[in-house]
């Protein structure tokens, strides 16, 4: 639901959990909606097209001045912007990440910030909120203008069949493998969903995945992060990062390194 997910954490950790407990649900899904539409407005107005960081700082300022809590915060921004880095290919050329929600698109925004220099780059971004998506289609379309990267936002429900989707990805677009990938959408598909993309070889090696919410959800998380521990032998190296703004919390970042033994 609109609800769920970064916005409601956000208001209610920074200072409006009074104001959404009284709220009912449709009440609070309707003020969401609006917020994202509004933010949209707001960064294509304020700043010019093509300016990435820009458009990220116009955002940030502006979720933080609204207190609508629906933005990352800078650190959690320049943690994705190196993520991304660390998963591109050695090699000169584009690269293609994969983000799994991406909410208005901020997230998008710092992945965008780590392709600056790799044109021709692609960033797939799913969304399973509507109001979501079609802001995130507006800032980052408006950020990105003029710049070699393609961006390609899906809807994505919770529901939907990840094994089908990445089929389609392949047809219709021609990606066959992800260099980062940011999880971002319902813990409860982290774990289920990393194991399609290395099932289905959609996880290049050398690739990266960033977790958020690791510390906030560290019960929710136990089994995905025992997954990608170092010490579990099933692929990866991963790095857990505290982070203080806008809220208490840390991500985790894992490189996979193609050896996986059990899936």
């Amino acid at each position: 639901t609109l609800c769920r997910g970064r916005a409601g954490e956000g208001m209610a950790v920074m200072g409006r959990a009074a104001a959404m407990r009284s709220l009912s649900l449709a009440a609070c899904c309707v003020l969401v909606a609006a917020s994202s539409a509004e933010l949209a407005k707001h960064v294509v107005e304020a700043v010019p097209a093509g300016d990435v960081a820009g458009a990220l700082s116009a955002f940030v300022r502006f979720s933080e001045s609204r207190g609508l809590g629906m933005h990352l915060g800078e650190e959690k921004g320049v943690l994705i912007e190196a993520a991304v880095r660390r998963g591109l290919p050695l090699e000169a050329g584009p690269a293609v990440v994969f983000e799994a929600g991406c909410h208005a698109g901020d997230g998008t925004l710092s992945a965008a910030l780590a392709l600056k220099d790799r044109p021709g780059s692609t960033i797939v971004s799913t969304e399973a909120t509507e109001q979501w998506l079609q802001a995130a289609e507006k800032v980052v379309g408006h950020a990105t203008a003029g710049i070699d990267l393609k961006f390609v936002p899906m809807a994505f429900q919770e529901s939907d069949a990840l094994d089908d989707f990445l089929d389609a990805l392949k047809e219709k677009h021609g990606i066959k493998a992800f260099d980062a990938v940011i999880f971002d959408h319902d813990e409860r598909l982290f774990l289920p969903h990393l194991k399609i993309l290395v099932a289905k070889n959609f996880l290049r090696v050398g690739a990266t995945v960033y977790v958020d919410n690791v510390r906030r959800k560290a019960a929710q998380l136990r089994k995905y992060l025992d997954f990608v521990a170092t010490r579990s032998g099933r692929g990866f190296r991963t790095e857990i990062t505290s982070i203080e703004r806008p809220y208490p919390d840390a991500v985790a970042i894992s490189t996979y390194t193609g050896a996986a033994q059990e899936l």
